[in-house]
């Protein structure tokens, strides 16, 4: 006893005290870094779907940073068994990290003959695409598997960065207050992408900066598809609120078979189930007047996920119901509907210029992707390189160009070969082993998330087929962290151990159905609080269950949570920490990348926005060279290269003009036009100094854009640009090189530089197969060279694309006619007849290209009766001009059939059949064009011809002897 007879262990220690105090002080500090961890997770997505859904490389560097603070700030969780309870609760950073190693891997140059066994595509596209437009001394003999190696690594970098955004998001959202803050978090997020889209949609010309002028963007997504996937994670966000709601206030999941749907109208007074409701509401509007039919199909199939339709709880309930589902989305995407405000406010939902799965070309362009996919198997083209890898196999597609597949699965599996397969395999099992195990949690928050994860593994799943938005940064995080919280809650209510302890239970427990069965109201669950611990030498609560009618007894969750251990350092601390660090430290790895490529980024924006109105300033122009030098020494990325042959092309047009010698301003502004790479007419080197042999200012310029060009495409050996600019440099180089105007000894020659033009050609050529307008201005530029080869082959594959085209292939035949119109002119009915409508005009035409058309005009498949009178109209002609008028004159009557009101194809007949002495028939035509239109005179002055001519004959007959007057006068004398 003390002096003051009271026992000591009443009064602690100072020390021990202050020791206690100052472990409450760092608890404290560790549940506030977890919360703002869980702060900076949750707004990320948010501000990155305002943002372009993240698509720009600086939003890529600030949310990367933010990224790796929130990994920080979630560190201390692991000494707290209420975040971190497992190292298997961060299972999800194996797949992870196996696609950001494999894309690194991708972008790393290899020897060739291991590209050429790891990916056959990539190694011909550096072996055999290159060839003729590199010099062999300028040839790398170290290939990178990726076609596009810079465009990978970013993308490697930002694959990096989901490491630490699982890591910090499995640690954030193990409790159970940090996991509802993300699923209201991700509600929001959905809905406030759909009230910006009705914004956009009710005022058109808002002038805000997240709004882009195109009409499939919606809200601050550039595309609508993208848009919607948002949408349908809120919508996952919302059910997974409600669904938790619903299993704490009224004993019943969503997903049960006894569960109806007028059971969410009881949740309205609850405050977390109200805003799943109107978040919930919101994302289904938005989906509504989106306009995405991948977005509806999706929330079709996630809805039936999430409900359990299609699950062993449904039965054979399931089969009518995945029919039904599958019955109604083939029929939205096949339907020509028009969704959006408009329509839904007039009800006009069915429109005839509404773009369908079978219309926009994504069906034609995936056979094109799948041959891809088979060329670069098993590696692979590189991440990101979708662009480029499938250029060379093009054959169905109709774009111009593709930059992706609109089929994120076929994407990767071009891009990322079987290595993608076994990632996707092995996330979505991942994911389904969680849910399943997750069922027999009793806490309503972990039905909560499991109803989310459902709904979102059937909408990406599903949206994905016709989409790419997962690869956009905004969905990407957010469907990350949702599987991060899956997978940690999992683990916390004990995993594969829960499954097995709950089966022995089953086995020995009386009763235990009827308590297994019975939940309790959330509010009476202690959350997960680091602010208020049990002392430590609380032990940690063992019951898994808890039956309504003891809800005073201190007793446990489902998932009972270990309490902070005695022990400071502890197997479990270590290797969590372990792989937190190692995670952390490829997440910093990655940022220096991401830094670089942001402010290239931000330059070639700025150039972009700025760029008019300094190119004719010679010394800004100097400056922009430099700067674009520098970053390109820095980080080679693909559009620097475009930007600064852009830049040197113009140095060298400035001066260039100078050269010309104007006299005035005006003189100089119109030179400087007619100097435009893409409508140049002017001869190179200028007029005034053609014959001398000095080499000139401008010309260094043009030389260092060629080399440019050469180096881009070294970088990126599929790219169309550079091959343009190659195209578009080549007359100008090889006229500077034959009048020797060059005085350097690595100047390319000539016939170096015919035969890069000839190249960039033939490859452009198959590029651009999918842009006939494009392809027309290749064959005209080949025509141009007198590569009548060429030019008859991009005619050809014009016309086949557009076949209207055949006018402008006629108009060059005026022009060219060394072109042979049966090599340009495909076999397509409706091109032959245009161009034999202008042929048949011309003075000799080719009776084998005459015979062609004839035998492949269908006049009978032609739509209306106009078209078809024009096509017996021209097959008439063409058997006038084989000399078969009794066939010729069958078409033009059939032709007058189809078309009595035009009196011009009567006309037409009548003349030939003069043409050929047949003057019954034409009188007979006449008087039968004279009945039908008496007004027009033509037809009475036929008559009136015949008629003289007829009485000519008989006064003095056309076929009677030849009289010889020579020899009449001899006999007569």
């Amino acid at each position: 006893m003390s002096p003051l007879g009271q026992d000591s262990r009443a009064s602690p220690d100072p020390f021990i005290r202050a020791a206690i105090n100052g472990l409450s002080a760092l608890r404290f500090l560790r549940s506030i870094s977890l919360w703002l961890s869980a702060a900076i997770l949750v707004a990320t997505p948010l501000l990155l779907a305002i943002d372009f859904g993240g698509v720009y490389h600086w939003s890529q560097y600030i949310a990367a940073v933010a990224i790796l603070a929130a990994a920080a700030f979630a560190l201390p969780g692991l000494t707290d068994s209420n975040a971190s309870s497992s190292v298997k609760q961060q299972t999800l950073l194996i797949p992870l990290g196996i696609l950001a190693g494999w894309a690194w891997l991708q972008a790393t140059p290899l020897p060739a003959g291991w590209v050429q066994w790891i990916s056959p595509g990539a190694y011909a596209a550096y072996a055999e695409w290159l060839n003729g437009l590199i010099p062999g001394d300028a040839a790398s003999r170290d290939y990178s598997i990726s076609v596009s190696p810079l465009d990978t690594s970013h993308t490697a970098s930002l694959l990096a960065m989901l490491l630490p955004l699982s890591l910090a998001s499995s640690i954030a959202f193990h409790a159970r207050g940090r996991l509802q803050m993300l699923l209201s978090a991700i509600a929001i997020a959905g809905a406030s992408v759909a009230i910006l889209g009705f914004y956009r949609k009710l005022d058109p010309t808002a002038d805000l900066w997240i709004f882009r002028p195109k009409s499939n963007s919606f809200a601050g997504f550039v595309n609508r598809n993208n848009a919607a996937l948002m949408l349908n994670f809120g919508l996952a966000a919302s059910l997974g609120l409600m669904s938790w709601r619903m299993m704490a206030l009224h004993h019943i999941e969503l997903d049960d078979p006894d569960f109806e749907f007028n059971d969410l109208f009881a949740l309205i007074s609850d405050r977390e189930s109200f805003t799943g409701l109107i978040a919930g509401a919101t994302c289904i509007a938005g989906l509504l007047i989106n306009g995405s039919r991948g977005g509806l199909v999706a929330a079709m199939f996630g809805l039936v996920l999430a409900f359990g339709y299609v699950r062993p709880k449904r039965g054979l309930l399931s089969l009518p119901i995945l029919v039904l589902v599958l019955a109604v989305s083939v029929a939205i995407l096949i339907t020509p509907m028009q969704l959006n405000l408009e329509s839904l406010s007039r009800l006009e939902l069915l429109s005839t210029e509404a773009d369908t799965l079978q219309s926009d070309g994504r069906l034609s362009h995936w056979q094109d992707g799948w041959d891809a996919a088979l060329a670069y198997f098993p590696g692979g083209s590189g991440v990101a390189s979708y662009g480029y890898a499938y250029l060379p196999y093009i054959n169905m597609s109709q774009s111009p160009w593709f930059e992706h597949a609109d089929n994120l699965w076929l994407e990767m599996l071009v891009e990322t070969g079987l290595v993608g397969i076994l990632v996707m395999v092995l996330i979505i099992t991942l994911a389904i082993i969680a849910l399943n195990r997750l069922a027999l949690s009793v806490d309503p928050l972990d039905q909560g998330i499991r109803v989310a994860c459902w709904y979102s593994l059937g909408a990406v799943f599903t949206s994905q087929f016709f989409d790419f938005g997962l690869a956009l940064p905004a969905n990407l995080f957010v469907g990350v962290m949702l599987l991060s919280a899956l997978i940690s809650r999992d683990i916390a209510n004990g995993g594969v151990a829960a499954k097995l302890a709950l089966q022995a239970h089953q086995d020995v427990s009386y009763g235990h159905h009827e308590t297994e069965s019975e939940y309790w109201d959330d509010d009476e669950l202690p959350d997960d609080n680091a602010t208020n611990p049990a002392p430590e030498d609380t032990p940690a609560p063992q019951n898994t269950t808890r039956p309504l009618d003891a809800k005073n007894e201190t007793t446990g969750r489902k998932i009972a949570l270990r309490s902070d251990t005695n022990r400071w350092i502890s197997r479990t601390l270590i290797s969590c920490t372990t792989v937190a660090v190692i995670t952390i430290v490829i997440g910093a790895m990655a940022i220096p990348t991401l830094r670089e490529d942001a402010f290239s980024d931000s330059m070639l924006y700025r150039l972009k926005d700025e760029y008019g109105k300094w190119r004719l300033n010679p010394d800004s122009l100097t400056q922009m060279e430099d700067a674009l030098t520098e970053r390109i020494n820095t980080r080679p990325m693909p559009p620097l290269y475009s930007r600064l042959e852009t830049v040197q092309q113009d140095r060298g047009r400035l001066i260039e003009t100078t050269e010309w010698k104007p006299n005035t301003p005006e003189e100089f502004v119109s030179i400087y036009k007619r100097t435009h790479p893409e409508t140049r007419k002017l001869p190179y080197p200028p007029n005034n100094n053609r014959n001398q042999r000095v080499q000139l200012d401008s010309y260094p310029h043009y030389a260092d854009a060629w080399k440019t060009s050469i180096a881009a495409l070294a970088k990126c050996p599929l790219a169309q640009q550079p091959r343009t600019d190659l195209l578009q440099l080549a007359p100008l180089m090889s006229q500077a090189a034959a009048s020797q105007a060059t005085q350097t000894n690595n100047a390319p020659t000539e016939t170096a530089i015919q035969e890069t033009a000839t190249t960039a050609i033939q490859q452009l050529l198959l590029f651009y197969s999918g842009a006939p307008r494009r392809l027309l201005t290749l064959a005209n530029e080949a025509l141009n060279r007198r590569d009548w080869t060429t030019a008859e082959e991009g005619f050809r594959m014009a016309v086949s694309r557009q076949p209207n085209l055949a006018r402008n292939v006629m108009q060059q035949y005026k022009t060219h006619p060394e072109i042979d119109l049966n090599n340009a002119i495909p076999d397509s009915p409706s091109a032959l007849k245009i161009a034999a409508e202008i042929y048949i005009k011309s003075p000799n035409p080719d009776p084998k290209f005459l015979r062609r058309a004839l035998d492949q005009i269908r006049c009978e498949a032609n739509e209306s009766l106009k078209q078809r009178a024009s096509c017996e109209a021209l097959s008439g002609r063409i058997l006038f001009h084989f000399e078969s008028p009794d066939e010729a004159t069958e078409h033009f009557v059939q032709a007058i059939q189809y078309a009595p009101d035009v009196p011009n194809y009567r006309i037409e007949l009548i003349e030939s059949l003069l043409k050929f002495d047949r003057p019954a028939d034409a009188k007979s035509q006449a008087r039968l064009g004279r009945n039908s239109f008496p007004e027009n005179t033509r037809f009475q002055k036929f008559i009136d011809d015949i008629a003289a001519k007829e009485r000519q004959q008989l006064v003095q007959p056309d076929n009677g002897p030849t009289i010889d007057q020579d020899a009449l006068e001899d006999l007569l004398n």
